[in-house]
């Protein structure tokens, strides 16, 4: 016999909805356990209910809100694809361009466009003061000559010099700063300052150290010594030999200041400072002049007045010659002789 069920479609949409107590909830589906037609009316109920719940979500979407933010995704999504694809291509062109300039047409504009380069000399009695391109100060003395490019280019940062400078290296710890001078000597530094002497066919070069650190080598010579704040090298162009010892600074570079300084120098090295300062040639006469001592410090003194100060402290006297004018409208050097009474 088929047994019959009448429940309110109200009631099937509350099992539906989960919204029947528990003891409700078992009651019913006992009851939908014992009737097929029940079975089929939840089922069928169930369907519907949900079929309309995904029609009320579809009216409330705004489509063309919905359609405008899909459109603008696509038409992101092409710009980025387009944007990619010209980058790629650019790239494919511009790369090898960029490897032709860097290695090909910089080094070629350098090599055939050289760096234009300085030339300072400081006249007889004057102290030339001049900047590098690095910013680095030097102190040129009288009768010396300094060159250097325009620019510093590379990791390199090199002058050089024929006689005597003083050198306020700024520091740069990348890009060392070399001085070169006649004989091959060389000295290297990255932030100092020292003293270099070496005039071309003096027998001896020197440099003083009176802040940071130096090296002094030798060009195409793997001898080199270190320097510290104090000390010197002595430097012999022929042999290219050295040696390092204690300095007197103040003597050796008070010359930048406008002062000369000898400390217990015999005259003949007194009169090659002094023919360098004032242009002039000296000659002694005697070879025991080379055995006098002194120790002395000028300023302003002119040569007629430190040639005074010498004759007076030792059995000497001196003469001057005038200049004479040459055939090209070029003088002669005034000559100073040095003699024994």
């Amino acid at each position: 016999m088929k047994e019959t069920v009448n429940i309110d479609e109200a009631y099937i949409l509350l099992y539906i909805k989960g919204k029947l107590s528990d003891d409700e909830r078992q009651a019913f589906e006992q009851q939908m356990s014992l009737s097929a037609d029940l079975r089929r009316t939840v089922a069928d109920l169930s369907r519907l209910w949900h079929l309309s719940g995904l029609r009320n979500e579809q009216r409330s979407v705004d489509t063309p809100a919905a359609w405008q933010s899909v459109s603008r995704k696509i038409a992101r999504l092409l710009f980025l694809s387009k944007v990619w694809e010209f980058s790629r291509t650019a790239a494919v062109v511009l790369l090898p361009l960029w490897l032709i300039y860097q290695y090909v047409w910089i080094p070629w504009q350098e090599s055939s466009n050289p760096e234009e380069v300085l030339t300072i000399t400081a006249a007889p009695g004057m102290v030339v003061q001049t900047t590098l391109p690095d910013g680095s100060q030097v102190w040129i003395n009288a009768g010396s000559t300094l060159s250097y490019p325009s620019r510093f280019a590379g990791r390199e940062r090199t002058v050089r010099l024929t006689g005597e400078a003083y050198f306020k290296v700024t520091s740069d710890r990348k890009n060392r700063f070399d001085v070169l001078t006649p004989g091959e000597m060389k000295v290297s530094a990255y932030g100092t300052e020292f003293n270099v002497h070496a005039h071309a066919g003096d027998s001896c070069y020197e440099v003083t150290l009176t802040r940071g650190n130096v090296d002094v080598s030798s060009v195409g010579s793997s001898g080199m010594l270190a320097l510290t704040a104090g000390q010197k090298v002595l430097f012999h162009p022929e042999s290219g030999t050295m040696s390092k010892q204690s300095a007197d600074t103040y003597a050796d570079t008070a010359w930048k200041d406008g002062k000369m300084v000898f400390r217990r120098q015999h005259l003949d090295r007194i009169a090659e400072k002094l023919s360098r300062k004032f242009g002039v040639t000296i000659r002694l006469e005697d070879d025991k002049l080379k055995d006098y001592v002194y120790t002395a410090t000028f300023t302003d003194e002119s040569l007629e007045d430190i040639l005074d100060l010498l004759k007076r402290s030792a059995p000497l006297t001196y003469t001057i010659s005038g200049q004479r004018q040459l055939g090209n409208h070029t003088y002669t050097r005034r000559t100073v002789t040095i003699k024994t009474i």
